[in-house]
C-alpha cells in the first residue's frame, strides 16, 4: 500500500442512518470509507476494493459479521491481504463477545457507541503492536531461552491453578520438570523423619507413589530436607577423584541432580528430586531456577485449602517395593 494511500474502512450495516453518519465522521478523521448494507454487496466489497478494515453488524439481512470473517479466511484472492473485522452489536453478551474474537474478529464494538471511539479503535488497530503468541511444544526451538522459561513458568502456573486433583496436579508438574530439562526422574518425596520417605509422585511411574524410601540412602534428600535449600549437582562420571569409588560402589548414581526443599504450611514437607541421564553433564542456570519454580509452586499447591480434602493421598497404601532408578546409559565405544 503506497504511503500516501487512506486506509481503507468498509462499513456494513443495514442502519443505513446509522452507517452514514459513521461514514462521515470516520471519513473525516482521514480514512477512506464505503458503505454496505447486507453481506452480498460486503462480501463484493472485500474482494474488489481489499479494505484494511471491515465495521460489520454482528446481525446482517442475508448473514452476519462472523459469516464475513469465515469468508475472508477462506478467498483464495484474500490470502495476502490482512483485512480486519470489527464487530458491531446492541448484544453486549460475553458469550458473543468470546465467540467472535474466537472466530477471528479484532475487536467488538458495543452499540450505541460514540463515533470517537470507534476511531479510536481503527487507529489503535492501524498502529503496529505485539501480543504474547501461544507457544506449542513445536515451536520451542525458535524462541530464545529467556522467553521458553517465561513461557514454561505460566505453564506450570496454569497447571497449579487448575480444577484437577491433587495427585494428577503433582504428577503433571514433575512431567514438565523432567520434559523442560531433560531429566530421567522427577520424584517429590515427603520426608516422615531423618529415616523414612515416601513418594508422593514419580514423573515416569504413577503406581510410584506409596513406596516407602530409607533415606540414609539418599544423602542428598537429608540434605536438602535439614538446610532447606536447593542443591544442583554436577555429573560425576569423568571424575578423577571418584574413579575408584565408582569401581567399588555400583549402586549410587553418579549423574547429575537438582534438588529443591518442599515446605508445607511454612514448615518442611520433603523435596523435589530430578535425576538426570549420563549423557547431560551439566544444568544450565535457567534450567536450576525453573525446578526452583516448580518447586515453590507445589509448596504453595500443599499448602492450598483448595486441596485439602484430597489428604495425604501418598500414605493411603504404602509400600516397601525399592523405588529403582534407571541405569547408567553407556555410550557406544
Amino acid at each position: 500500500m503506497s504511503s500516501l494511500e487512506k486506509i481503507k474502512v468498509l462499513i456494513a450495516d443495514d442502519d443505513n442512518q446509522l452507517s452514514r453518519r459513521l461514514a462521515d465522521y470516520v471519513s473525516d478523521r482521514g480514512f477512506d470509507v464505503r458503505v454496505v448494507n447486507n453481506g452480498k454487496d460486503a462480501r463484493t466489497q472485500i474482494v474488489d476494493w481489499k479494505p484494511r478494515f471491515i465495521l460489520a453488524d454482528l446481525m446482517l439481512p442475508d448473514g452476519n459479521a462472523l459469516a464475513l470473517i469465515d469468508f475472508i479466511k477462506e478467498e483464495k484472492s484474500l490470502r495476502h491481504n490482512f483485512i480486519n473485522v470489527l464487530v458491531m452489536s446492541g448484544h453486549n453478551v460475553e458469550a458473543n463477545v468470546r465467540q467472535a474474537l474466537t472466530r477471528g474478529a479484532k475487536d467488538y464494538i458495543v452499540k450505541p457507541f460514540r463515533h470517537e471511539d470507534v476511531v479510536k479503535r481503527l487507529i489503535f488497530h492501524s498502529r503496529s503492536y505485539r501480543g504474547l503468541k501461544d507457544i506449542s511444544a513445536k515451536d520451542y526451538t525458535r524462541i530464545d531461552e529467556s522467553s521458553l522459561m517465561l513461557h514454561l513458568t505460566d505453564l506450570v502456573l496454569r497447571q497449579a491453578l487448575g480444577n484437577t486433583p491433587l495427585e494428577d496436579i503433582l504428577f503433571n508438574l514433575t512431567r514438565m520438570v523432567t520434559l523442560k530439562v531433560d531429566g530421567v526422574r522427577c520424584n517429590i518425596i515427603h520426608c516422615l523423619d531423618q529415616k523414612r520417605g515416601v513418594v508422593v509422585t514419580s514423573n515416569d511411574a504413577r503406581n510410584a507413589s506409596g513406596i516407602q524410601l530409607d533415606l540414609y540412602k539418599y544423602p542428598e534428600v537429608l540434605h536438602v530436607l535439614n538446610t532447606g535449600t536447593l542443591i544442583a549437582i554436577e555429573d560425576l562420571e569423568d571424575s578423577a577423584e571418584l574413579r575408584f569409588v565408582r569401581e567399588k560402589v555400583k549402586d549410587i548414581s553418579f549423574n547429575s541432580m537438582v534438588v529443591c526443599p518442599i515446605s508445607r504450611h511454612g514448615q518442611p514437607f520433603g523435596v523435589m528430586s530430578l535425576r538426570m541421564p549420563p549423557e547431560k553433564q551439566t544444568v544450565s542456570d535457567n534450567e536450576i531456577r525453573f525446578v526452583e519454580i516448580v518447586s515453590h509452586v507445589i509448596s504453595l499447591v500443599m499448602s492450598g485449602e483448595i486441596h485439602k480434602e484430597s489428604g495425604e493421598f501418598w500414605l493411603k497404601n504404602p509400600t516397601d517395593a525399592p523405588l529403582v532408578f534407571p541405569g547408567p546409559r553407556r555410550k557406544n565405544s
